[in-house]
């Protein structure tokens, strides 16, 4: 299926070749993923074309916000304290950066800033800080380094392939994992492409990551019915302890 679409996606390109400027054609459906139960966490393929020659592709993938708290811990009488705190509200729960070579060689760091592009321009609005008199901009730097240890962030270079195809058709393509705690919800793909380290041309689609087969109906009941999570979970937790009391007295265990 995958190898029709990029077909598709050439034939097109060939079609509109001679109409267009320098351009990038990706598969601009939204994607439907389905997490599976895997500790490894969930593949994610993208791939597409472009004109062939001197030019380069990065790609920028960002999760679904969600609220984070941040501690600022001190040490007083050689005890550490968290004291100071920044709450944080609608940050990107993941942030992936991948490129067909080293971000350093594609284009200079002020071009990234102008595109907005790489971790240290993600906006993660403004924070709520309490107990603390350090800047905002200390927390950030923190958060993000916190998020990048814990691989919720991720600068991936040189990991995109790319290859010459027919004619002056460049083929991308180029695979990663979300983790397995990833938050359900849509995934935003940008793709930036480059020549001699300026920007060229762009386009986007987009992920949209749900829970498959039963734990895709569990999800679904606590986000949208709470209370009715809530309740069944007691007594589905008290139907199973008085179960296993049943089990252990006919067994003269208990």
């Amino acid at each position: 299926m995958k190898l029709i679409k990029l077909i598709f996606i050439i034939f097109v390109y060939f079609v509109l070749v001679a109409q267009m400027p320098p351009d990038i054609i990706i598969d601009e459906n939204e994607k439907d993923i389905r997490i599976k139960p895997n500790i490894s966490g969930t593949e994610i393929v993208l791939y597409g074309v472009m004109p062939s020659g001197k030019k380069d592709i990065i790609i920028e993938v960002v999760g679904p916000a969600r609220n984070i708290g941040l501690e600022e811990k001190r040490r007083i009488y050689g005890f550490w304290l968290g004291l100071g705190k920044a709450e944080y509200y609608q940050v990107p729960s993941y942030y992936n950066i991948l490129s067909s070579k080293k971000l350093s060689e594609i284009a200079s760091q002020a071009t990234f800033d102008k595109l907005r592009l790489g971790v240290i321009n993600l906006p993660l609005g403004d924070a709520k800080i309490s107990g603390s008199e350090t800047e905002q901009d200390i927390f950030n730097k923190n958060l993000k380094k916190y998020m990048l240890d814990k691989e919720q962030y991720k600068i991936s270079e040189s990991q995109i392939i790319v290859k010459s195809g027919p004619g002056k058709v460049g083929i991308f393509s180029t695979e990663f994992l979300l983790p397995s705690n990833s938050y359900q919800g849509k995934y935003f793909v940008r793709y930036f492409i480059f020549q001699n380290g300026e920007f060229m041309s762009y386009a986007e689609n987009k992920i949209d990551l749900k829970q498959a087969g039963f734990s895709r109906l569990i999800s679904l009941t606590a986000e949208n019915f709470p209370l009715l999570y809530g309740i069944l979970a007691v007594i589905l937790s008290g139907s199973l302890g008085w179960l296993i009391s049943i089990i252990f007295r006919r067994l003269k265990i208990s």
